[in-house]
């Protein structure tokens, strides 16, 4: 091996510095996705939450609106039948 490519001490030294910098860059960049991932999973949950609650009222809602139809039609009722007695007259 010529002497110019023997491996010389402070190369060495560079190359551990790259190998340890870009293992330390692949570690980090790990933990960042790791730590994204967990913050998107509590969104994903508090927003799975959200819509739960929203269904509910949905429910709710819906349970009423069919409550107020089947009052509606009474009273239309009610108010067929007053107005249809007016017309027939005094009793």
């Amino acid at each position: 091996m010529p002497e110019n490519l023997t491996p010389q001490p402070w190369w060495v030294a560079v190359i551990g510095g790259l190998l340890f910098t870009i293992r330390w860059l692949i570690g980090f960049g790990a933990s960042s996705a790791k730590a994204t991932i967990e913050s998107q999973k509590e969104d994903l949950d508090r927003l799975n939450a959200r819509v739960d609650r929203l269904e509910e009222r949905e429910r709710e809602n819906l349970t009423l609106i069919e409550e107020l139809r089947a009052q509606n039609a009474e009273l239309r009722k009610l108010l067929n039948r007053t107005f249809s007695n007016l017309d027939n007259g005094p009793l």
